[in-house]
């Protein structure tokens, strides 16, 4: 029976990997340099790395590669060679340094830095004209360039768990964004024409230190959800009350809600969150 339960797994081990192979996903660097035309993904997750080698030019049709949970402090120089890629995963690693070389991806869509080292952002992270999603959570950023507002593409941006006390105001300009995630900074304002944001559908901003939330916010008509739990404000902007698509929005016990409209209160659900509660929200 052992014998039986080895061989079951060793076929299983192997089916999986051809498998794998068959859909251009790669584990291995000596099986992906034998086969390098076929290399669509590298995944090398989990594997306590401190480097990389510097051979990802060598796949000219790679288009995503995943080096999360590593130790990685920096970045082969050939990796901004890779024309084709779109999805770069670098969450939970030791990067404290992104070069200006990030903008030759341009066709780049999925861009994963979490959980780094990051206390600066290059400029050329906004010369990405494919960028949906930005995931920069976790880092001990203060400041994102300016240049942010060229990601004319860009959906998802997340930048919680930093040390922000301001944005540029240029954040206005994503046309497309619909989340953004600015829980756990230390910000003091927001852009006053944030109403510009039509697209956008969640706003998550707890845990800051907002003297207020502009008027302009009721102007977010896609607006579905709102997080300001201990955000800093003792009361909402009165224009929330208009938002039709309104759904939820997390408050904690000192906030004062806005008054709702008659014809949405069954609607827009004002949860109150107690300290120490977590998770609150499905989305978090």
């Amino acid at each position: 029976m052992k014998y039986c339960k080895t061989l079951l797994f060793l076929l299983t081990t192997m089916f999986w990997g051809m498998a794998a192979n068959a859909f251009g996903v790669y584990r291995d660097w000596d099986i992906a340099l034998s086969e390098r035309y076929d290399v669509r993904v590298i995944k090398m997750d989990h594997r306590h790395l401190d480097s990389i080698p510097d051979i990802l030019d060598k796949f000219p049709n790679l288009e995503e590669i995943d080096f999360s949970d590593n130790r990685l402090k920096s970045l082969p120089a050939s990796l901004y060679s890779c024309k084709r890629l779109r999805k770069l995963n670098l969450f939970r690693n030791r990067l404290s340094y992104i070069p200006n070389s990030i903008s030759r991806l341009a066709k780049l869509e999925e861009l994963s830095l979490s959980y780094n080292k990051l206390t600066v952002l290059p400029d050329s992270i906004g010369y990405l004209p494919n960028l949906k999603t930005l995931n920069i959570s976790g880092n001990q950023l203060q400041r994102i360039p300016a240049t942010i507002g060229r990601l004319k593409m860009l959906e998802i941006l997340r930048l919680s768990f930093n040390q922000m006390d301001s944005l540029p105001e240029q954040i206005i300009l994503l046309k497309n964004l619909s989340t953004l995630d600015l829980c756990e900074n230390k910000l003091e304002v927001l852009p006053e024409r944030m109403g510009m944001l039509h697209n956008l559908h969640f706003l998550f901003i707890a845990e800051n230190r907002l003297v207020n939330i502009p008027e302009s916010v009721g102007d977010c008509k896609a607006l579905q959800e709102l997080d300001v739990f201990h955000c800093g404000v003792l009361s909402l902007p009165a224009s929330l009350s208009d938002i039709m698509t309104l759904e939820y929005v997390y408050i904690d016990n000192r906030t004062q809600a806005f008054y709702q409209n008659p014809r949405l209160r069954t609607r827009q659900k004002i949860i109150v969150v107690s300290s120490g509660t977590y998770p609150y929200r499905p989305t978090q």
